[in-house]
C-alpha cells in the first residue's frame, strides 16, 4: 500500500511539474533563407485583454525566439509576420487508489484453506486547466502560413510557474527554427 501511495504522489508531482508538449510543422518546400525580418502582430485570440501579463511574457518570448533564430524585428515591410493564439480548457483527470487485505489460514499442504480477501478502491476526480499556445509565422508578402508551433501544458495557480512554462514552451518551439 505504501508503494501505491508513493506512485500516486509521484503521478501528482509529474502532472504539476510536467514540461510543455511542443510540436511544430511547416509548409514543405519552403526555404527560409530569403527571409530576414519579422514583425509581431496581435491576433484576435491573444491574451492581451484577459491576461495582459501573460500576453507580454508570450510576446517577449516570441520576439526573443525570432531574434535568436537570426531574424531582425522591423516596424514596416517585414518578410514575416509572427502571431500567437492562446486558449485554455478544463480537463478532468481521475485518480484511483486501492486498499486491500488478504488473510489466509490453514496448512500449506491442506486443500482446506480458510481466509478472507477484502479490497476497496477510491476514485477522485481532479480538474486541471490545460493551456494551449499556438505560434504562427506567415509570409508577409503572400499572406501564407509557413510555420506553426503548438504547445500544451497543465497550468498552475502560481503565476511564476506559468511564466516559466511559457518561457520553456516558446524556447522549445524555436529550438529548430527555421526548419532546414
Amino acid at each position: 500500500m505504501k508503494q501505491l501511495l508513493a506512485f500516486s504522489l509521484l503521478g501528482w508531482l509529474l502532472v504539476g511539474c510536467s514540461s510543455p508538449r511542443v510540436t511544430t510543422d511547416f509548409a514543405e518546400g519552403t526555404s527560409f533563407s530569403g527571409f530576414r525580418t519579422f514583425q509581431y502582430k496581435d491576433s484576435t485570440n491573444s491574451l492581451a485583454v484577459s491576461s495582459p501579463l501573460s500576453h507580454q511574457r508570450i510576446v517577449n518570448a516570441i520576439r526573443a525566439g525570432m531574434i535568436s533564430s537570426g531574424f531582425i524585428e522591423v516596424e514596416v515591410n517585414p518578410d514575416l509576420f509572427v502571431t500567437y493564439y492562446g486558449s485554455t480548457d478544463q480537463q478532468t483527470h481521475f485518480h484511483t487508489t486501492y486498499t486491500g487485505m488478504n488473510t489466509w489460514g490453514g496448512s500449506s499442504r491442506s486443500r482446506n484453506r480458510v481466509g478472507f480477501d477484502t479490497t476497496s478502491s477510491t476514485t477522485r476526480p481532479t480538474t486541471v486547466t490545460q493551456g494551449t499556445l499556438v505560434i504562427d509565422v506567415w509570409d508577409a508578402s503572400r499572406n501564407a502560413l509557413l510555420w506553426r508551433s503548438v504547445a500544451t501544458s497543465a497550468l498552475s495557480s502560481n503565476p511564476q510557474r506559468n511564466a516559466q512554462t511559457i518561457k520553456e514552451a516558446v524556447e522549445r518551439a524555436f529550438r529548430d527554427f527555421p526548419p532546414q
